[in-house]
């Protein structure tokens, strides 16, 4: 099984519409492996990017047709 782990400071993005994190653009680079697009800032958060759940599963699960299981483990801890 293939697996990444990832630790990053965000908050959830506040559009309702979608699970996405508002994070920095160092945090997207780290997580994605490459620099943000311009598209990709944050709409509710000023200077953060929006990462989506396949940003973190590219390279893992990325095969259209192929049922994977997942395991997710998901912890917050508030950033004083």
């Amino acid at each position: 099984m293939k697996e990444k782990t990832f630790t990053f400071k965000g908050k959830p993005s506040g559009d309702y519409e979608s699970f996405v994190w508002d994070v920095s653009k160092e945090d997207y680079a780290i997580i994605t492996g490459r620099k943000p697009k311009s598209h990709e800032k944050a709409r509710f958060t000023k200077g953060r990017f929006m990462v989506y759940p396949n940003d973190l599963l590219e390279g893992i699960a990325d095969e259209d047709e192929t049922d994977y299981e997942f395991e997710i483990t998901i912890k917050a801890k508030k950033v004083e």
